[in-house]
């Protein structure tokens, strides 16, 4: 197996992140902004110009890619950081594609939750209705409501969806 410096970092960042996340439902900066700043770095000296571009695109794909779920209150500014992080180490595609592994990973988690704790059908009423209101004013983005249910680590769950594409496309394809 031959691992770049960026394919080191992204392990060690992306285990760094769900482990505080996991523990203390936050992932920090002290974390993040060293990750897109090295990220950045690195693709530019190892690749010039294209590279720093790819990762500067990487960093700005991560940051949409969560930037209205925050808006929305669904998930907090480390998740957002985070996948910024990810797309300046390895790039657009990958930051793509790794974090839909990871999303599609937290639903399926979340919908195993909410079924075992019977509140499947409530929370989609409250996702399903913002959503609606929101695209009938124009996708303003609305707000979800607070609920009592606890806080899932979205941040856990999209790590460890983007490891599993990482060692997916290093191992298998």
């Amino acid at each position: 197996m031959n691992l770049s410096p960026q394919d080191v970092l992204l392990i060690l960042f992306v285990i760094v992140c769900a482990v505080t996340d996991l523990k203390k439902r936050k992932i920090y900066n002290i974390a993040t902004f060293p990750a897109i700043i090295l990220g950045l770095g690195l693709n530019g000296i190892y690749n010039g110009f294209a590279g720093l571009k790819e990762s500067a695109l990487g960093v700005l794909v991560g940051f949409l890619m969560l930037y209205f779920f925050y808006l929305g209150g669904g998930i907090g500014a480390g998740d957002v950081k985070f996948l910024m992080g990810v797309g300046a180490l390895k790039g657009t595609s990958f930051v793509f594609q790794g974090a839909i592994c990871g999303i599609l990973l937290s639903g399926i988690v979340v919908i195993f939750w909410m079924f075992f704790h019977g509140t499947l059908l409530k929370s989609l009423k409250n996702i399903i209705f913002p959503l609606f209101t929101s695209a009938m004013s124009g996708f303003k983005v609305s707000p979800l409501p607070k609920t009592k249910s606890p806080a899932l680590p979205f941040g856990f769950y999209l790590a460890t969806g983007i490891l599993i594409y990482f060692f997916y496309i290093k191992f298998v394809v």
